[in-house]
């Protein structure tokens, strides 16, 4: 059974948070360049309630760097008991919209980033696909009732 999605279409994506992070520097090296502090874990503050999203993070790379690792993406849900994770953790590319297909739960979740801590600013922008998400399971019963003319 596969799915029917339109993910080429750019009005079914929603961006749903967007926002920048700078590392924060305390201290010079002998060199007189400037030593950051991590960038900590990054709780996202909005309830997604759709299994597919589409998350870019961006940073500056130093010249004469490639970078292609962008840290990694946490799913978790509220439980009777608190907050749990759910899942492994999603590895994300730097500078690319990573799709990113979710379990299907009825249940409203959260996520968490942490890029990599040699990061001195993370730019992340994250959409949720809000367009058709069928199977072809869907599509047979309804030509099914459509041929017994329910």
């Amino acid at each position: 059974m596969s799915r029917n999605l339109q993910l080429g279409i750019e009005s079914n994506w929603n961006l749903q948070y967007s926002d920048s992070f700078p590392a924060v520097s305390y201290l010079n090296d002998s060199a007189g360049k400037p030593i950051y502090q991590r960038i900590t874990e990054i709780n996202i503050p909005v309830v997604f309630d759709k299994p597919i999203i589409a998350v870019s993070v961006n940073t500056t790379v130093p010249v004469g760097k490639i970078w292609n690792y962008a840290g990694y993406l946490r799913r978790s849900l509220t439980t009777g008991l608190g907050a749990s994770f759910v899942g492994e953790p999603e590895s994300l590319f730097l500078g690319k919209f990573n799709l990113i297909f979710f379990s299907d739960l009825n249940t409203n979740y959260f996520l968490s980033l942490q890029v990599p801590k040699w990061f001195i600013n993370a730019n992340i922008a994250i959409y949720q696909y809000e367009g058709i998400d069928t199977t072809t399971l869907e599509d047979d019963v309804q030509a099914i009732k459509t041929s017994l003319g329910i």
